[in-house]
């Protein structure tokens, strides 16, 4: 039985080159009905934890609410410039809110 978790990022070729780098799987696109596409196949072939570049995660709301009741896959928005959105740090903050009860940032 193979227990390695399936990891993938989504988003421009400089936003996921480091994720390559470092093994993960990485899908280059700017086109959000490709990131949706994407996202649904990945979710078909049990990946647990998508990247998506911070742009592109907030032009796909739908998809995001979709797959937020079920406990995988976890999709995670990463920054794509120098001035990140501050979704990323966002959705931090409510996970954490939401799993102990306060907010502690």
């Amino acid at each position: 039985m193979n227990n390695k978790v399936k990891v993938a990022a989504i988003g421009n070729h400089d936003t996921i080159v480091l994720f390559n780098a470092v093994g993960i799987k990485t899908f280059i696109t700017d086109k959000v009905s490709e990131v949706e596409r994407i996202i649904y196949n990945l979710v078909n072939e049990n990946y647990k934890i998508i990247y998506v570049a911070e742009e592109l995660y907030e032009s796909i709301p739908e998809t995001i609410e979709k797959y937020s009741f079920d406990p995988f896959p976890i999709i995670i928005p990463i920054p794509i410039t120098d001035q990140s959105l501050g979704i990323g740090q966002k959705k931090i903050k409510e996970n954490v809110e939401k799993a102990i009860g306060i907010d502690i940032f």
